[in-house]
């Protein structure tokens, strides 16, 4: 059963999106989920913004790894 997201898009601060992108093991995702990374990382890395949406499901990506 997959764990419900539990954070809300304001709660992943600049340094909770730098140290979920720093610690996030790509390995452990399937082809789509890495590619999002990969590509809201070049975002973030340009921006520094993340819309809610992307906010939301990199949020997801890192409860599901932390809770392993």
């Amino acid at each position: 059963m997959e764990r419900m997201f539990t954070m809300k898009p304001e709660e992943l601060t600049p340094q909770l999106i730098d140290h979920i992108f720093e610690n996030l093991n790509l390995e452990k995702l399937d082809d789509w989920n890495q590619k999002f990374v990969e590509s809201a990382r070049q975002w973030w890395k340009r921006k520094k913004k993340l819309s809610d949406k992307q906010k939301k499901r990199l949020g997801e990506l890192w409860e599901a790894q932390i809770s392993e």
